[in-house]
């Protein structure tokens, strides 16, 4: 039986009660409670998921903690952690569901002292806690401590065991083991120590001390207390540390299996409400605690919905990519068990199983509830995308199978190009093993995984030199004098003047004189700049914003009373603000007092951008909720979002995204900016935030929309924004770009970007219409064309005057020079483009050029407007269409006047020679093909043999039109003599082309530079081969 009894304290133990006393037991201790941070790792912190409670007190361990941090007076903590373990180090996929205890997710409690209690108190409050409050008996429990190291020169920890022996523990049940079960390190550097374990013995009323270690499934251990007191060094020397830590671990999945008496994690609340989902939606038997197929497959179904759950709550999507890719693989697994064990289809089963797990977690992570509807509209597409892509790689995989040859296995190469796509569609492992199931293939795993860990070796064999931040060496030293952080806070202080106008002047006062603090060049720490260096400069304060958040640092300048310094960039770097730049008049000295000034338009344009990419997010979100942001990038000229998507973004949709932001401008909706407490922050409603960045514990609110009015954005941001959404002035997005499997890129526009954009796509317009008008029409009436030429001429009017104002600002203004430039050349563009086509209105109007002509140059200035940057991407999309259907149409008229013409020449030639007499002819003067040449010989059935001759680039090409009565049906006879004859030039090569209206009609292309069509017809001449 997997069932035990220990006392009278089972019966009121669920999961909610055992996580709740190990907390309140903690804060009753002066523990701070920490809400779990999310299982997807912060930027850089790994590709892993979080799979244990201390990741997110990582910089605090390490000494290297954010001034700013939430956590900046933090000396004890306790929590419940959302832990992942698939894939890296710990990944217990593969066992999940095979036996009792393993869980893809699972919530680890915690306890942790930072510089403050050690050893004695950290094993006494576990002892009590699990003695007196959970009520296990002490004789049901060991303890485990480390037994030291020669190597590494450690002592057995006799502390340790001290400590359990004076809380009346029998020394046959404090046992020491080595460095593999009770030494704890983070990494190959950094804190480590000793540890000591707790297990717990399932059966009791003996001695299990032998069984401890061994895997049992009788003897588990149930908690990890580790003691932080040495510091590995590169040389993999140890070092103590001067600030001892404690970090403890407990699963709460075995915590609360142990309390139900009972030695199978899943039969607990955690689990057995999801079992009778499942029993109830597919009338299977009911869960039994065995390993029969069925009983495994409640458990793999039961953990991978509680995974992807959580995981998606915290913002993770599916993908092809890092963490992403492992969600997808979890949830593949789930859809198959829907269909292969439960015969039900997963958008019946998978969405009250979620609400399940949201139920069940929810009051200890409500970001489970805010989410529910989003998680089921996700894995509803998942549903959808994975049977789209199976049908599509079902046809790929069956081509696949035509073209090669596999003897009953896919060899690593076969598997590699279905993976990379070359048959079509890129495709999952998963996914190739399930088709090759289905045709009773296998794969070669043994080849594919030592190709694999080939790659591993060879990538962390290669060298990689990191690039050295170039103000590393001045921020240390600022922080070795203690030298207090930049205040940077006076980059909010702007004010709008009305007319989508900004005043910065009264924030660069405030700032100003601010002092310089340090100064250094190519990495080392000096005292002054010359004039011509380049270098970096720290102040005790700033108005200039560094970047973050996706927004580009700000730009300007430094006046000192000995020189001026341009800055080009500004960073951030533990707390102090680094402005990059060059001395462009005299010199810099470290504590002089400067002025300082900021590029006023590159602000403005990030202000219009940053506040763009917001309602672009909230708009995206709003028309699919299944999406999920990537990341962003603002810079003073346009915007980039990525976001996360499993359904097409068609036309129609990126029209709705661009209408709807622009009568979100028209609404002149207010943009606050309200800075509060992280804790009251999470508390507001429609509150967007990113769940793998690290937030301090004060934090600004960005919020679109007054309080009168529905809130149209909400989000944690610590960017600059304009303050009302009037002073966009306008929006045009520009480009939606695939970056990877199933993530957008969308590139927009705000301002006189997305004016000249619009102004731009109207241009492009108008070019589609007059074609098309071309095309639909014999003629245009003189008066549309006038027409069109007014409104042609005006636009170029107006360009010049921008290029004219662009010049004159260059000229004037230093600051800003590339973003002049970008628009200079971007209307310098549209100009060129606008007078050609203004010159063939001229032609169309005075028909001195053919009207096809005309549509061919129209073609080419569709394809070049195409390239411009600033365009709508609507409309971009739609000339592209245009042009598909257009370019046909004005190839087919072409076509059919060569065709026209040629046959028009021969018939007059035909007619004016000897009736019997070959016709050979030149036609090198005629644009033609060949197989226009053959349409053209083959429309009529020629008494005699008709001959073409044309030369075009390096390629002289004969087309023979003989009558079927002349070849006798010996058509390839006749082939072989042509070829014989036309040997001589060099290359030939020919065929049959076609037998029709009585006639046979060869082509021969002969490939020599120097031949040309008279030499061909000579010889043709000579040689008599079609008579005389």
């Amino acid at each position: 039986s997997r069932y035990f009894s220990f006392g009278s304290y089972l019966a009121s133990w669920n999961s909610q009660a055992v996580r709740s006393t190990f907390i309140e037991y903690f804060k009753d201790r002066g523990h701070v409670f920490v809400p779990s941070s999310s299982v997807i790792p912060q930027k850089g912190d790994g590709t892993y998921f979080t799979n244990a409670g201390m990741n997110q007190f990582k910089p605090l361990i390490l000494g290297e903690l954010d001034p700013r941090s939430k956590f900046q007076n933090l000396v004890r903590a306790a929590n419940s952690q959302k832990c992942i373990r698939v894939g890296g180090k710990h990944n217990d996929l593969d066992d999940v569901g095979y036996d009792f205890t393993h869980h893809t997710f699972f919530e680890m409690l915690g306890n942790w002292s930072f510089g403050d209690y050690f050893k004695a108190d950290a094993c006494q409050m576990a002892y009590e806690l699990l003695t007196k409050h959970y009520g296990i008996p002490a004789d049901r429990l060991y303890f485990t401590y480390f037994a030291g190291d020669e190597q590494m020169n450690l002592q057995r920890d006799d502390e340790c065991k001290n400590v359990w022996l004076s809380l009346g523990i029998p020394g046959c049940r404090v046992l020491p083991f080595g460095v593999k079960d009770n030494f704890w390190e983070m990494g190959l550097m950094g804190p480590c120590g000793p540890c000591t374990e707790i297990h717990f013995d399932q059966l009791g009323n003996r001695d299990a001390s032998s069984e401890v270690n061994t895997g049992s499934p009788n003897v588990v251990e149930v908690w990890n207390l580790v003691f932080m007191q040495y510091n590995r060094q590169k040389d993999q020397s140890l070092q103590q540390l001067r600030t001892f830590h404690v970090d403890t671990g407990m699963g709460l999945e075995r915590m609360t299996a142990i309390l139900s008496g009972t030695a199978d994690n899943y039969s607990t609340d955690l689990f057995l409400p999801l079992f009778e989902i499942i029993q109830r939606f597919s009338g299977c038997p009911k869960y039994e605690s065995n390993t029969e197929m069925i009983n495994t497959s409640y458990r793999i179904l039961a953990d991978h919905t509680r995974m992807f759950t959580v995981a998606m709550s915290d913002g993770l999507m599916p993908s092809y990519n890092n963490l992403g890719h492992k969600l997808r693989t979890v949830m593949y697994r789930c859809l198959h068990l829907c269909r292969n064990m439960f015969h039900l289809e997963p958008e019946v089963l998978l969405p009250p199983l979620i609400s399940a797990v949201c139920q069940s977690l929810g009051s200890t992570y409500p970001e489970l509830l805010d989410s529910e509807k989003r998680v089921v509209d996700v894995a509803k597409a998942v549903i959808e995308y994975h049977d789209r892509q199976k049908d599509q790689a079902n046809k790929v995989f069956n081509k696949m199978l035509s073209r090669s040859s596999h003897g009953g296995q896919l060899s690593v190469e076969t598997i590699l190009a279905l993976e990379k796509g070359t048959y079509g569609i890129p495709m999952s492992l998963e996914l190739i093993s399930e088709l090759a199931t289905a045709h009773g293939l296998t794969l070669d795993m043994g080849g594919y995984e030592n190709l694999l860990q080939d790659r591993k070796v060879n990538t962390a064999s290669d060298p990689v030199v990191a690039s050295k931040d170039l103000a590393s060496s001045l921020v240390t030293d600022l922080i070795y004098h203690q030298v207090p952080q930049t205040d940077d806070s006076f980059k909010y202080h702007y004010t709008s003047v009305g007319e989508r106008q900004y005043d910065f002047t009264t924030m660069s006062k405030v700032a100003s004189p601010s002092c310089i603090q340090g100064i250094s060049s190519n990495g080392e720490v000096i005292f002054k700049l010359e004039e011509g260096d380049q270098g970096e400069v720290i102040l005790d304060r700033t108005c200039f914003y560094a970047e973050s958040g996706g927004q580009e640092g700000d730009t300007g300048k430094l006046v000192s009373e000995t020189g001026e310094f341009d800055v080009l960039d500004v960073q951030c770097c533990r707390g102090y603000v680094v402005h990059y730049g060059h001395v462009t008049k005299g010199c810099m000295k470290i504590g002089q007092n400067v002025d300082l000034t900021i590029s006023q338009a590159n602000r403005e344009g990030c202000m219009r951008n940053h506040t763009a990419t917001h309602l672009v997010n909230s708009v995206l979100a709003e028309m699919i909720p299944s999406t999920q942001q990537q990341g962003s990038s603002v810079s003073p000229y346009k915007l980039t979002l990525d976001f996360h998507v499993l359904t097409s973004v068609d036309t129609t949709l990126i029209n709705k995204i661009e209408r709807d932001l622009r009568h979100t401008i028209k609404r002149e909706l207010p943009v606050t900016r309200n800075v509060m407490p992280l804790n009251l922050a999470l508390n507001l409603p429609k509150l967007k935030m990113l769940q793998n960045e690290e937030y301090p514990s004060e934090v600004s609110v960005i919020t679109i929309g007054s309080q009168d009015e529905e809130v149209i954005s909400r989000e944690l941001c610590g960017g600059t924004h304009v303050i009302n959404t009037f002073d966009l002035e306008d929006f045009c997005l520009t480009g939606l770009t695939t970056r990877s499997q199933n993530v957008k890129r969308l590139t927009g526009v705000t301002g006189y970007e997305a004016q000249q954009a619009h102004s731009q796509g109207s241009l492009v317009q108008s070019m589609c219409s007059l074609l098309q008008n071309l095309i639909d029409r014999t003629d245009v009436p003189d008066t549309d064309l006038e027409k069109i030429k007014v409104n042609l001429q005006k636009t170029v009017r107006l360009v010049d005057s921008r290029i004219e104002r662009h010049h004159n600002s260059l000229t004037c203004n230093s600051e800003n020079k590339a973003r002049l430039r970008h628009l200079i050349e971007e209307n310098t563009k549209a100009k060129n483009l606008l007078q050609a086509l203004d010159d063939t209105i001229d032609d169309l109007i005075q028909a001195s050029i053919d009207k096809e002509d005309i549509m061919k140059q129209l073609v080419r200035f569709i394809h070049k407007a195409k390239q411009l940057e600033l365009i709508p991407k609507a409309v971009r999309d739609n000339a592209h269409v245009c042009l598909e259907n257009l370019e046909y149409k004005v190839a087919e008229a072409a076509n059919k006047r060569a065709i026209g013409l040629l046959q028009e020449m021969l018939q007059k030639e035909v007619d004016s020679s000897a009736a019997t007499a070959p016709l050979i002819l030149q036609v090198d003067h005629v644009d033609i093909s060949p197989r226009q040449m053959v349409k053209a010989v083959s429309q009529k059935a020629w008494s005699k043999a008709v001959v073409l001759v044309h030369k075009s680039s390096s390629i002289v090409n004969v087309v023979v039109s003989l009558p079927l009565s002349v070849v006798k049906q010996q058509t390839e006879g006749e082939l072989d003599k042509i070829l014989e004859s036309l040997q001589c030039f060099g290359t030939t090569r020919g065929k049959l082309s076609l037998e029709k209206n009585g006639v046979a009609v060869y082509t021969v292309s002969i490939q020599q530079t120097e031949t040309d069509s008279l030499s061909v017809i000579h010889r043709l001449h000579d040689q008599g081969l079609f008579g005389r």
